[in-house]
């Protein structure tokens, strides 16, 4: 069914996720993520990224990312699950602003490579006020017809050792890993849709 609140690009974009074949309800997923579209009127496309706080033991201390986390397997769904973390990441409850657009490849982090995550794609009907907890040092929202031109090699340190990676340098911050190959999915298919 149509929803009036989204905007056309949005919509359009529901449309061309529907028609690629990704992954099911029924996958079997540790985490998720989620990729929260704003349609900025006159500047296009956003996502909304974080910057997790610097913590000890936690394999992303201080990394951008998107919204989500583990999913509590004997009591909660993945769809469940991405609603409880972006409101206890970000502040704000997915099913009031946001509508299900569709999902994007289920992948692994290159720093836990048994963890199956699930990025989920939500169109947003408004931008909303982002507040985030304590497991979040930041946010920032970032124009997806931008990043193309951001993408770059970076240096990085996994493990205490020195790596080059794959990355895109948005506002001075290296957005790598997971992330970037979630963003690196969804842009060819933002530019087939529009």
């Amino acid at each position: 069914m149509p929803n009036p609140d989204l905007s056309s690009n949005l919509l359009h974009l529901k449309d061309e996720l529907a028609s690629i074949h990704r992954s099911g309800d029924g996958d079997q997923v540790e985490a998720v993520v989620a990729i929260l579209l704003w349609d900025e009127p006159g500047k296009g496309l956003q996502t909304l990224l974080v910057q997790r706080a610097e913590r000890e033991g936690d394999p992303w201390s201080g990394q951008i990312g998107l919204p989500g986390g583990r999913v509590k397997r004997s009591v909660e769904s993945p769809r469940t699950a991405l609603h409880r973390e972006v409101e206890e990441e970000v502040g704000f409850k997915l099913e009031e602003v946001g509508v299900e657009l569709g999902s994007l490849s289920v992948g692994h982090p290159m720093q836990r490579m048994e963890m199956r995550v699930q990025p989920w794609v939500y169109g947003l009907r408004v931008k909303p006020r982002v507040n985030i907890s304590s497991e979040i040092a930041g946010s920032f929202w970032v124009n997806l017809s931008e990043l193309p031109p951001k993408m770059k090699m970076s240096e990085i340190m996994i493990r205490n050792e020195p790596r080059s990676v794959e990355s895109f340098v948005v506002e001075g911050k290296i957005v790598w890993g997971f992330t970037y190959r979630v963003l690196t999915e969804l842009l060819p298919i933002l530019e087939a849709s529009f």
